[in-house]
């Protein structure tokens, strides 16, 4: 009965079919050279058909024989009317062409650019890409309260980030895996322990959407294994915009604490990185050991932004800039800890660190449109400046029965990038296509009078430990850095028959960079021969020129005292990398479902380190040297099923090149007592990279995928420590070889979406019930053989490589008479994972498991402003990092905190 039933339903759902027509359809904007527009709204009047056209501005809507009246509507366009004919089982094709609505005034034309910034327009762009790329845009940033580019991608499957790390962990791959590139061109970093610039410098207000690039093709460059993140900046998108916005808020724990600051640094954190003293007889050092106090903890931020398009004939010019300020207040305080190899606690100290932050930004756009041809200039200036001042009480490997020593380190990091970049595309001709990009990027970065002193309470005095003259340091330290690079790609298309919708094009092109690093470091050393009191809230009482005259301590630099003529000589590295690169890729649909991606790259790069450090020089132990040069294949096939269904994979080969840091055999003092020293030896790794993908687009904004990885990382580098003074870490090509196998989903899906009645209301109205949900599984080895590390065990995860990812997302949107109201609540959870390996006899220290749950909020108070309200960290839960037990001892926790709640409130209006 039941297949009697399916077979009528059939027949009569075929017959009905049959005797429909189809009205096929693409509509264009006649103002912008007629490109596609993009969801347009398209309806049959007096009938309950419609459709909304795609990307491509195309839409379908089958309906009975009948001459009709379509109805186009798109915002900021003239609504148009147009009458159509349909005939049974036939196809009428129809180019609806549209404009600007017309300024009442001026008769100026308001033309609307189409942007990345939808989460719809974004999915739209995935189903229809050559190859696997995962975005995250404007709009879904402000819904789940992202502030910046870090938080965005921590948002896509398979990316978390770890505390104490500065960037973030793609597939389980760390910093140096991965790389940072914005507008398409690579970015330096403003941090030479870091390969990429922190994901935090670029806020929400400056980011129209985000990729991460996971799947590597010809086209990017191959110094990655991770992701790819590229930062598309926002520009212009309709005639005029002018917008304001403020927030604030603070951290709970925060408020209420008698804040420390570092004296010295101001408000804005604009820092002074010049020598105070040159003479090692004088203490004439600027700023004082002794800590401010700060009050009226209120975090701030402030953006304004604006443009105004100017026609030019028959073309345009936008011109658009941003301005904003942001700062923060943090209090945290905790334990560390650390043990020997067979489990007893040597050090156990309580602390608190009081950390401010600053930035501001500044960007100017002017982006010139002749034709379907571009030239835009873009030029940025972004300031941050993070202060931190750190106080530890208790015991480390005491000599006598009950010594304990308080630790203060004071230490600020200015960072100041400049990015400057020419961004070309010219069309020219119906199937030859330039784009030709350049940038200039400068890097001035300084950590200006790093304090670190410790004391020494025994027989009931506190005193300046006298083991060693780097236990009461101050230090100073500068990075230069300019990067020179370019890309040129020329696309042809190889389909010359019009009605041939199937991809078929090739593309060359080439990219060159320059990169010229220099770093420089003075070292001064506060050197005590005897124990002298001394009141932990007034150090300055000692640290002064009566104490150097009286021959209580003695002032040196690291390369000696005030006899050596080279006292002043700052330690340095000065790095060169120069790489030249050439690529061809071609994309060809044999048929309308399967499509063929195929590329090969070339690069010849070489990378050079001059140094003369506190541990080394090359005049004696000669540069640190790599040069390389690497063919690297990609190829990847998109198996489209049907318009919902499509099938993707995908290999390639990627390489991973050291940092200068990681190459310069200088010796920079971490917090906590440890060390880290470059290794001239290091050499390249090799990746190779194998990608399966399904994706299913159930409606509109929603979205199913499923996509497996596999890696092999041949000659892996890593961080570990090495039998030396001094808990001394290094990096160390560890083993021969190093895997990651895993799986990631993606869900969106749209609980139910029900319009809302006018009730004279203006607007469209509705009630909207969402999530979003990702979560990924990574198994990852590596094998650890270097004899020089002492491993523990011959193999372990990768360091930061999460077994489990989790993010999920809910989101409401509705309307309260012409107000529209959105929540969100987004919770993300990461599963145990190696923060550093085992070496010498001690276990792997692992960073245990974390769930974060934010809430998100806005609403609508007129058509042009809007009150926001975020809750952060809602759970607060706790950070601890714990070593494993050692012949069945349980673990020890090595360090434990809370980061607190943040509330904040903003304030937006639009011009």
């Amino acid at each position: 009965m039941n297949k009697l039933v399916f077979i009528l339903l059939f027949f009569v759902t075929a017959l009905a079919s049959a005797q429909n027509g189809t009205i096929a359809g693409t509509i264009i904007d006649k103002d912008y050279n007629d490109e596609p527009v993009a969801f347009a709204s398209v309806q049959v009047k007096g009938t309950t058909k419609g459709a909304q056209s795609d990307m491509d501005g195309k839409f379908t809507i089958s309906i009975a024989p009948g001459t009709y009246t379509l109805v186009v509507t798109f915002v900021g366009m003239q609504a148009v009317e147009t009458p159509v004919t349909v005939t049974t089982g036939t196809t009428t094709n129809i180019v609806i062409p549209m404009i600007a609505e017309a300024a009442a005034l001026d008769d100026i034309v308001i033309t609307v650019t189409k942007t990345r910034e939808s989460a719809a327009a974004l999915i739209e762009e995935k189903k229809k890409a050559v190859t696997i790329v995962q975005s995250i845009g404007a709009e879904e940033l402000s819904q789940k309260g992202v502030s910046d580019a870090e938080g965005a991608v921590t948002k896509v499957s398979g990316v978390s980030k770890q505390q104490g790390v500065k960037n973030v962990f793609v597939r389980g791959l760390g910093d140096r895996y991965n790389s940072t590139s914005l507008n398409g061109l690579p970015l330096p970093s403003e941090d030479p322990e870091y390969k990429n610039i922190a994901l935090d410098f670029f806020g929400s207000d400056l980011i129209e959407s985000v990729d991460i690039n996971k799947v590597f093709t010809s086209e990017l460059g191959a110094d990655v294994a991770g992701a790819n993140v590229n930062i598309d900046l926002k520009g212009l998108s309709g005639r005029k915009d002018l917008a304001v916005s403020f927030s604030t808020g603070a951290n709970l724990q925060t408020i209420g604490e008698d804040f420390k600051g570092i004296d010295g640094e101001g408000y804005f954190g604009f820092s002074d990185a010049e020598l105070p003293v040159n003479n090692l007889n004088v203490y004439g050092f600027d700023n004082k050991l002794t800590a401010t106090n700060q009050n009226n903890l209120i975090n701030l931020g402030l953006s304004l932004k604006g443009g105004k398009r100017f026609d030019i004939g028959d073309n345009y010019l936008n011109v658009y800039g941003l301005v904003t300020f942001d700062n923060g207040y943090r209090f945290v305080d905790g334990t560390i800890r650390n043990t020997g190899s067979t489990g007893n606690v040597f050090l156990d100290q309580d602390f608190q660190k009081y950390q401010y932050e600053t930035s501001q930004i500044g960007q100017v756009d002017l982006d010139y449109r002749f034709g379907k041809n571009k030239i835009e200039w873009i030029s940025m200036y972004i300031h941050k400046n993070t202060q931190s001042f750190e106080d530890y009480n208790g015991f480390n490997n005491p000599e006598q029965d009950g010594d304990l020593v308080y630790v203060n380190r004071q230490q600020t990091n200015d960072n100041n990038l400049y990015v400057n970049q020419l961004l070309t595309h010219f069309e020219l001709s119906d199937r030859l296509e330039l784009d030709a990009k350049g940038a200039f990027n400068a890097l001035r970065g300084s950590e200006p009078d790093r304090r670190n002193f410790e004391y020494l309470l025994r027989d009931g005095f506190y005193s300046p430990n006298i083991d060693s003259g780097g236990n009461n340091q101050r230090y100073f330290s500068k990075i230069q850095e300019n990067d020179y690079n370019a890309n040129v790609n020329l696309r042809y298309d190889l389909n010359t028959n019009d009605e041939d919708d199937r991809l078929n094009y090739f593309t060359v092109g080439g990219d060159v960079r320059w990169t010229h690093h220099v770093f420089q470091a003075t070292i001064f050393n506060h050197t005590f021969d005897t124990r002298i009191a001394i009141d932990i809230d007034n150090p300055d009482a000692v640290f002064n020129q009566p104490n150097i005259n009286n021959g209580n301590f003695r002032l040196e630099t690291g390369r000696g005292s005030a006899i050596n003529p080279q006292a002043f000589n700052p330690f340095y590295y000065i790095g060169d990398k120069v790489l030249f690169a050439g690529q061809g890729n071609y994309v060809k649909g044999f048929t309308d479902k399967l499509l063929m991606n195929a590329g090969l790259r070339y690069e010849t790069v070489s990378q050079e380190v001059e140094y003369d450090t506190n541990i080394a020089s090359s005049a004696n132990e000669g540069l640190a040297e790599i040069n390389e040069n690497l063919f690297l294949p990609s190829l990847g096939f998109k198996y489209t099923a049907n318009d919902k269904n499509i099938f993707r994979i995908a290999g390639s080969q990627s390489y991973i090149m050291p940092r200068f840091k990681e190459t310069a055999p200088f010796r920079y003092d971490n917090p906590g007592g440890t060390a880290t020293q470059g290794n001239r030896d290091l050499q390249i790794s090799k990746v190779s990279n194998f990608d399966l993908a399904y994706e299913f687009y159930p409606a509109k904004g929603e979205l199913f995928s499923l996509t497996g990885f596999y890696k092999i990382i041949d000659n892996p580098i890593a961080r570990t420590e090495i039998p030396s003074g001094g808990n001394t870490l290094t990096y160390l090509n560890v083993g021969d070889q190093a895997t990651v196998l895993g799986v990631e989903l993606e869900l969106r899906k749209n609980i139910f979406v029900k319009e809302l009645p006018e009730a004279g209301y203006d607007v469209t109205r509705e009630n909207k019930l969402a999530f979003g949900f990702n979560a990924s599984y990574i198994h990852s080895e590596q094998d650890q053989v270097n004899p020089l590390a002492q491993f523990t065990n011959s193999t372990s995860q990768l360091q930061g490589a999460a077994p489990v990812l989790v993010n999920f997302d809910l989101n409401y949107n509705t309307y309260i008479n012409k107000s529209s109201v959105n929540t969100a609540l987004v919770f993300s959870y990461f599963s145990e994972r190696v923060y550093s390996v085992g070496t010498r006899g001690f276990e792997n220290i692992n960073e245990i498991g974390v769930p974060t749950l934010d809430f998100v909020g806005s609403i609508g108070l007129t058509e042009k402003s809007k009150l926001s309200l975020k809750a952060r960290n809602l759970l607060n839960p706790e950070y601890r990092l714990e070593r494993e037990g050692n012949g069945g001892l349980g673990n020890v926790i090595l360090s434990q905190y809370k980061r607190g709640l943040d509330i904040s409130l903003g304030y937006s209006y639009q011009f």
